[in-house]
């Protein structure tokens, strides 16, 4: 399977660079990405719908990004919305520089080629802004997600330190005024100046985290190391086993930043420039965690095992195939820390990812 990196310098980054076996975002990559940056990008659920049923009419591999579906194949994938709905929506995309319109005289939308210039009239919606701004749009999900992490901890502090309050005095005009503003969804400015007003800035249940602080969650119960059951058609069901941290230091198997790229183009896409170093693989998989879910404390705690690059690897290939886990945080945890990976290799992971890419070529 050829594969070609495309980078960004001016913008421009898909344009041109296309071609008929070139790896794209996977879909489902690309929507939860959206949805995650979704209040920075001012769109509503209902609106990444349209989106999505935009994005479903693109065929995986193409030279272009142009949606050519008729107002009813859109409405009947989006469940019946009407045509009037459909238009706002195509127009809050707009607004939102993910959407181009290009009309055609007679409204229908269609493409037309010319064998002798070797060139396409395309008459649709082009969604390239939407996959020149990729870059762009990861980097805002994984602000988005660390600012929600954030709120979630400051609420639940706050919580706390009223709570002790309270049973000191149950009459507690501040605890109670902040347990009421509670209820209400808060911006991160508005749950620390809630704590800001609080007496008591610190709660005994506070301490220095630990790679072993996490509420046990619901993770895979496959093994690391086989990536078979990820092309199964049912989500991936997990088991209820806690995990056990593994102290030994594993080195993975040596993979090649070219190796890497070919084994998991779709991490790579989201790359605003090319990776040409392993000091850009970890970089970027820094990006990439919390687009997936997956905790900087969780990350550090892996480090401990298998080195940056080893866990950036992780993160990379979990990329690829992440929309078979139900949860991915617990998933990369029971990979990398957990009962679960002692036999686990990075390296090993990401080769076998190439693999089986090669044999679908």
């Amino acid at each position: 399977m050829a594969f070609s990196q495309a980078t960004a310098p001016d913008g421009e980054r898909y344009r041109g660079l296309l071609s008929a076996d070139n790896g794209l975002p996977d879909r489902h990559v690309l929507v939860d990405t959206i949805r995650n940056a979704a209040p920075r990008l001012g769109l509503r659920a209902p609106v990444i719908a349209t989106l999505d049923a935009m994005l479903s009419c693109l065929p995986p591999r193409r030279s272009h990004h142009t949606v050519f579906a008729s107002n009813a194949t859109l409405t009947f994938r989006r469940n019946g919305i009407t045509d009037r709905t459909l238009r706002r929506h195509v127009a809050l995309l707009q607004e939102a520089g993910l959407l181009r319109r290009h009309d055609s005289p007679n409204g229908k939308r269609y493409t037309r080629h010319s064998a002798v210039e070797g060139r396409a009239l395309r008459f649709g919606f082009d969604l390239s802004p939407l996959f020149d701004r990729l870059h762009e749009i990861a980097s805002m999900a994984a602000q988005t997600l660390r600012e929600q992490e954030r709120i979630a901890y400051l609420r639940c502090k706050v919580r706390a330190i009223t709570g002790e309050m309270l049973r000191l005095d149950p009459q507690d005009e501040g605890a109670l005024a902040a347990r009421t503003a509670l209820r209400r969804k808060l911006s991160l400015e508005q749950v620390q100046d809630l704590l800001a007003c609080l007496p008591d800035k610190v709660t005994k249940a506070e301490g220095s985290a630990t790679e072993d602080d996490h509420t046990p969650e619901r993770m895979s119960a496959s093994d690391g190391q086989n990536v078979r059951h990820h092309h199964s058609s049912n989500k991936e069901h997990t088991d209820k086993e806690s995990a056990q941290p593994v102290e030994q230091v594993t080195k993975p198997a040596k993979v090649t930043v070219p190796e890497l790229l070919a084994s998991c183009p779709q991490a790579a896409e989201f790359s605003p420039r090319a990776i040409e170093t392993v000091e850009d693989v970890i970089q970027h998989a820094r990006t990439l965690a919390p687009m997936l879910g997956i905790r900087d404390s969780d990350v550090i705690a892996a480090q401990r095992r298998f080195g940056p690059y080893g866990v950036a690897l992780t993160i990379w290939a979990i990329v690829e195939f992440h929309d078979r886990i139900k949860v991915v945080g617990a998933y990369f945890r029971a990979l990398t820390t957990g009962a679960k990976s002692a036999g686990f290799d990075p390296g090993q992971l990401v080769r076998r990812l190439g693999a089986g890419r090669q044999c679908t070529a």
